[in-house]
């Protein structure tokens, strides 16, 4: 038995591969782009390491997408395989069972396994980080804030990889409404680890939701030297500092930003799209001409099909195709998804049917003249948006468009109470005083 940097047991064959394992890991929690060179050296040195092929098949699930199923699938059957010959820690079988139940399609259950991992070994940085992104997709916050409370008092300054951790709670703060918190913890994350842009990224949502533009462009730039080391989530974060300069009515900034950094790179990771639709989204609903941009995201959500891996990406992507005039295209797949989940156990199945189909559809009547018909589809269930997953930012989306189709409507009554929702939770911006102003306008 080998011990990992926090002291914690792990079934290897040397300690070279947990020496890169711990590499990994550190790298998964700063999503830099080390961390796949750093889980290479790992199996290379440990062919059968049960928590190298657990993470190689996390990693493959965490792209949600359908034809990474089977190279997870192919992950578990190694770490299953490992454990069988040469067995393992009770931790170790809970991820593998977590991971098994995932490729299944219920993440459900997964993230009950991981938090059973967790419980036997609070400093488990994997199934920590991994339970963390496995809940925000779930938009299980409750879980997500129940967990990490649970384990952050075991995360002492001087433990690897505290920082990190605290950048997490800093998210899960923030989401919570806990904004002053957040942002000293975020704060606090950044001083043991100056590379956690995660946590970074949760006090750039606190900026966001107090209205603090000028605060958020400043932290991000500060945040800017950084970002060469990150995976895609750097254009995330380039996606935050357009909404502070879209915020100050700076299109020219923020269209300069989408082309530069935002879609430097126009792959269809479901991340990356939904930065950019609901960027370009926002964008058109004030008036401000995207040019063609436009097509090369429905070019995308077109060829990626009716992906039923996760509702919250096939949203973007319905988006996507309703802006540039491909309805029938929408409606096909909103088919397609709903033979899905009529049949279909997974948890996304039931997501689907709850709040992912209706919003679909909402989307596509909106696109088809028909404001009314989306309201009626969707503002009855808003409250249940949270659980496509994703950030109160990025939903923020979902609820800019029910409110202009029940304006677009003459509902006045539910737009009102759309803006009334939303100015308790977030600073009042252009958008949402135009939007009152037109209505009280209407009420006259």
């Amino acid at each position: 038995m080998i011990y990992d940097c926090r002291g914690l047991e792990v079934t290897a064959a040397n300690p070279a591969a947990v020496l890169a394992f711990d590499r990994a890991i550190e790298a998964v929690f700063g999503h830099r782009t080390d961390a796949g060179a750093a889980l290479e050296a790992c199996l290379a040195a440990d062919p059968e390491m049960v928590l190298g092929w657990v993470l190689r098949g996390a990693a493959q699930l965490l792209l949600a997408r359908r034809e990474c199923v089977a190279a997870a699938e192919d992950a578990i059957q190694r770490a299953e395989r490992s454990l069988a010959a040469r067995g393992g820690t009770v931790r170790e079988r809970r991820l593998v069972a977590a991971l098994r139940a995932w490729v299944a399609g219920d993440m459900r259950a997964a993230a009950e396994r991981i938090d059973e991992a967790l419980a036997l070994d609070p400093l488990d940085g994997l199934a920590l980080k991994l339970g963390h992104g496995l809940k925000f997709m779930l938009g299980d916050l409750a879980g997500m804030r129940r967990s990490l409370e649970r384990t952050v008092p075991h995360w002492r300054a001087d433990v690897p990889g505290c920082g990190y951790v605290l950048g997490c709670h800093a998210f899960v703060l923030e989401e919570s409404g806990d904004l002053v918190q957040a942002e000293a913890v975020g704060r606090q994350a950044l001083a043991l680890a100056p590379r956690d842009v995660w946590g970074a990224h949760a006090v750039a949502h606190v900026f966001e939701m107090q209205g603090r533009v000028q605060d958020g462009i400043a932290w991000l730039e500060a945040q800017s030297a950084q970002l060469p080391g990150v995976n895609n989530f750097a254009y995330h974060m380039h996606w935050h500092r357009a909404l502070f300069h879209l915020a100050l009515g700076e299109s020219d900034q923020v269209l300069a930003l989408y082309d530069t950094a935002i879609r430097a790179t126009q792959t269809d990771d479901y991340r990356d799209m939904a930065n950019a639709v609901s960027l370009l989204w926002r964008l058109d609903a004030q008036g401000i001409d995207v040019g063609r941009r436009w097509d090369e995201l429905a070019d995308l959500a077109d060829a990626r099909g009716a992906d039923p891996t996760l509702a919250f990406a096939m949203a973007h992507r319905a988006m996507a195709l309703a802006a540039s005039g491909r309805r029938d295209r929408l409606v096909q797949l909103i088919g397609e998804l709903d033979r899905w989940a009529v049949t279909s156990g997974a948890s996304q199945a039931r997501i689907l049917r709850s709040v992912g189909l209706p919003l679909l559809r909402a989307i596509a009547a909106e696109a088809a003249g028909q404001p009314d018909q989306a309201v009626d589809l969707l503002f009855p269930i808003r409250a249940r948006l949270q659980s496509l997953g994703g950030s109160h930012a990025q939903r923020d989306l979902f609820h800019w468009f029910l409110t202009d189709a029940a304006i677009a409507a003459g509902r006045r009554s539910e737009a009102f109470e759309l803006l009334a929702e939303r100015t308790d939770r977030h600073a009042m911006t252009d958008w949402a005083a135009d939007r009152l102003t037109g209505l009280v306008a209407m009420a006259a």
